[in-house]
């Protein structure tokens, strides 16, 4: 009898733990690959993309090179994307764009070698908001400051995204330029951000050096559900490029059936992995493809 009802707790434990891994394997499944596109190379120069827009019908990337003051106009297709044009961003301060979004007409951008918050106009036309940190320098945070800005134009707040140590949300509120709320989620899957979204009452995260995409209730900074992309960037046969320890996504796009991500690759070579499996070589960066699960 004492052996049937420890045989009884033992399937009970088995089971209990069976279904908590089930509950983590589902709360973290992993996006469906579509394609992935490689720059091609017309200009000569390489670009390392940190953000994307579709803006006016357009699809727009800008990059962290620290003489890329350009919005650059690009196109793609299902093996490569190409850029077509380019916005001069009048900046006249040193930067590093790591981040954008916008709302109706206004371009939002952050740069982090100098801490600023610009805003741009079609034409690239710049304005600084000056926003009230405090007590804090955000161009003191050097190479652990700004990744990533999210836009909720209905209530005239932005979302600007601190990567690390310690990694940060804020809230702020433009009509006032005052910070509203300063929060993170848990750490439990990665230790960084890289870019952000705002779609219908939540914030979309890159949670970079973990793989994953997501969704929190920025109100009550509930994580709602994470999407793992480390199957595509992350194989355990290989990154898609090589040698490197951190993740890569900079740049999030939300579609209605798709995500997208631009993944800066800092100038090293597609891995022999990525060559083998999706047919990328040499130094140039990638835009991936995801289909978006109904409901995330």
């Amino acid at each position: 009898m004492k052996s049937l009802f420890l045989c009884l707790i033992c399937f009970l434990f088995h089971a209990s733990s069976f279904s908590q891994a089930a509950n983590i394997s589902s709360k973290f499944r992993e996006l469906e690959f579509i394609s992935i596109s490689q720059l091609e190379i017309k200009s000569g120069s390489n670009l390392e993309p940190s953000g994307i827009i579709l803006f006016q019908d357009k699809l727009y990337v800008i990059s962290d090179e620290a003489t890329d003051k350009y919005l650059y106009q690009i196109k793609i297709d299902a093996e490569k994307w190409v850029v077509v044009d380019s916005i001069d961003l009048q900046i006249t301060d040193r930067i590093d764009l790591e981040a954008i979004d916008y709302c109706v007409d206004q371009i939002y951008l952050l740069s982090e070698s100098s801490g600023s918050l610009l805003v741009s106009d079609s034409g690239g036309k710049i304005n600084k908001i000056a926003i009230d940190f405090g007590d804090e320098e955000p161009f003191n945070w050097g190479n652990a400051g700004w990744e990533g800005l999210a836009t909720d134009c209905k209530n005239n707040t932005l979302y600007l995204i601190k990567e690390r140590q310690p990694r940060k949300i804020l809230r702020v509120n433009l009509a006032t330029q005052k910070i509203e709320d300063n929060f993170n989620i848990p750490e439990s899957e990665s230790n960084d951000f890289s870019d952000a979204k705002f779609e219908n009452g939540y914030l979309y995260l890159i949670e970079r050096n973990g793989n994953y995409i997501t969704k929190v209730n920025p109100i009550t900074h509930e994580v709602i559900e994470k999407l793992s992309y480390r199957e595509t960037c992350s194989h355990k046969n290989g990154k898609l490029y090589e040698p490197y320890a951190y993740g890569m996504a900079e740049g999030l796009l939300l579609k209605k059936d798709e995500i997208w991500l631009t993944l800066d690759n800092n100038n090293l070579n597609a891995s022999g992995h990525a060559s083998k499996t999706f047919g990328i070589s040499g130094n140039h960066p990638v835009i991936l493809k995801f289909k978006r699960p109904m409901g995330f």
